[in-house]
């Protein structure tokens, strides 16, 4: 395995992990991935910034984003690696829209 591979599986398992999270999402309208020889991991590409899309259950969304980009630059910092993060929120399950609805 390679570093570049590594860092991005390291990135994918860390935001699959953040409660809230439902999936990577591959982005548009291009593909967001990273990909190395054998294969890819759809939704985080490391570029400057490091892209990370996703699919998300909760609301207010921005918290959400926020551990991810904490959990994200967690697992940079262990790599050393020192660029920013950006992450897209491009869906968000009707669950979590419910879940405004109630509180109100």
């Amino acid at each position: 395995m390679t570093g570049h591979e590594s860092i991005a599986r390291a990135v994918r398992d860390a935001v699959l992990a953040v409660p809230g999270v439902v999936r990577l999402t591959p982005g548009a309208p291009m593909e967001v991935s990273t990909q190395f020889p054998g294969g890819k991991v759809v939704g985080v590409r490391l570029g400057d910034p490091v892209e990370v899309h996703v699919a998300v259950d909760r609301a207010p969304v921005v918290p959400v984003a926020e551990r991810i980009r904490t959990a994200v630059r967690e697992v940079l910092d262990r790599a050393g690696e020192n660029r920013p993060v950006e992450v897209v929120v491009d869906d968000i399950e009707p669950v979590a829209l419910t879940t405004i609805t109630r509180r109100r």
